[in-house]
């Protein structure tokens, strides 16, 4: 039953999702602007450093998507949620590596884009981030969360499967 309602809600996201597909393949308008990484998410919590946390268990619904591209100078990502609590403010952040362990990553911390993505009625949503690429930056990942106002793990999470490498 886990496996058809899994593959029920990806052929939903592919369905919903679908109309953006071309405009985000025909790149930024820019010469020399690569196709783009498509990123898969997983509901693993992460640490700035890209490792993960113990004892952390899925904990939302949501089917986020991300494409990776770069153009030498700058990073971009679009990213797709969808099947996501409705009408909900997400925190979106793109984050580039290498970043020490100790580093911060959020908003304001060098390497770090984020935004707010806010659901529609029907859990869907999509932004953009861009920010230049740090000094010695080798690649970025795409952290999800939907904020807890009683805890300080977030209520869900999403984080990239894998490095964009630029």
């Amino acid at each position: 039953m886990r496996k058809v309602t899994r593959v029920v809600m990806m052929a939903a996201a592919a369905v919903v999702a679908a109309p953006l597909a071309p405009a985000l393949t025909t790149g930024a308008g820019t010469a020399g602007a690569s196709a783009g990484t498509f990123m898969p998410f997983s509901q693993v919590l992460r640490r700035c450093d890209f490792s993960e946390t113990n004892y952390n268990g899925p904990t939302g619904q949501g089917r986020p998507t991300a494409t990776i591209h770069s153009d030498g100078s700058t990073v971009t990502a679009d990213v797709q949620l969808v099947v996501a609590v409705p009408n909900i403010p997400y925190q979106v952040r793109l984050i580039q590596v290498p970043r020490p362990s100790s580093a911060p990553c959020w908003g304001s911390d060098p390497g770090v884009a984020q935004t707010t993505l806010h659901t529609d009625g029907v859990g869907a949503g999509a932004v953009t981030l861009t920010d230049a690429i740090e000094p010695g930056a080798t690649g970025a990942w795409v952290f999800v969360s939907r904020p807890d106002p009683f805890h300080q793990n977030p209520a869900e999470f999403y984080t990239t499967d894998l490095i964009a490498k630029f």
